[in-house]
């Protein structure tokens, strides 16, 4: 069974780092449609200081290395774009003892216990125009591939198709919670800026991992 380690779950999200900075303009675009447009400068900002953190430190724990991505995005960003993007990689790594290696059962679960956080604190349900709308599908794809067997290449390329089709679906939403819900009608026809986001996130995640499990 595949498992990565805590020092490939670090390098992992310092490629998740430096594709999310150079991403910057896209989701701030992706934002001005329905937002005040400083989306893809939070995104940046809360993972140049999470790429600090990691290269400052070794890591022998998997878990570890979430908490420190998802802590130091809460801490820097703030705001609610902080908050939910935090919990995204903190929720389902906290509390959990030390593990030097992680399954890709595990690696699914961190993101699932991250879902019900973040729908718990937002009370967001799909069809909301919010990061829900990707991220549950994304978390159901990952849970049929690991049930069925795959690896993380695998895995990952599901849940990018599955991020990608949340965001295309949540075009067809009336924003009910956040700014957006101000719009109405008129923000049907545009894509979540957080849904965009988790589409650059799952994108970077598989990319490493088609480079770091080629088989």
């Amino acid at each position: 069974m595949e498992s990565l380690t805590a020092v490939q779950v670090k390098d992992m999200f310092l490629h998740v780092a430096d594709v999310v900075v150079a991403a910057k303009e896209q989701l701030c675009d992706a934002d001005r449609n329905i937002g005040d447009g400083d989306h893809g400068i939070g995104m940046a900002l809360g993972f140049e200081a999470a790429r600090k953190e990691l290269e400052a430190h070794d890591y022998e724990d998997v878990y570890a290395v979430f908490g420190t991505v998802g802590r130091t995005m809460i801490r820097v960003m703030g705001g609610a774009s902080g908050i939910i993007f935090g919990l995204l990689f903190y929720a389902g790594a906290k509390n959990k003892p030390p593990q030097p290696r992680m399954t890709t059962a595990e690696f699914t679960e961190v993101f699932n216990q991250a879902l019900a956080e973040i729908q718990a604190k937002g009370q967001a349900k799909p069809g909301d125009k919010t990061l829900i709308d990707g991220l549950q599908p994304m978390v159901e794809a990952m849970q049929a591939s690991t049930a069925a067997g795959d690896g993380y290449r695998g895995m990952l390329k599901k849940a990018q198709a599955a991020a990608e089709a949340g965001k295309e679906n949540s075009k067809d939403y009336v924003a009910r919670i956040g700014n957006a819900k101000t719009l109405g009608d008129r923000a049907i026809g545009y894509p979540d800026a957080g849904c965009v986001t988790l589409t650059v996130l799952s994108g970077a995640m598989s990319e490493w991992m088609d480079s770091n499990f080629p088989g």
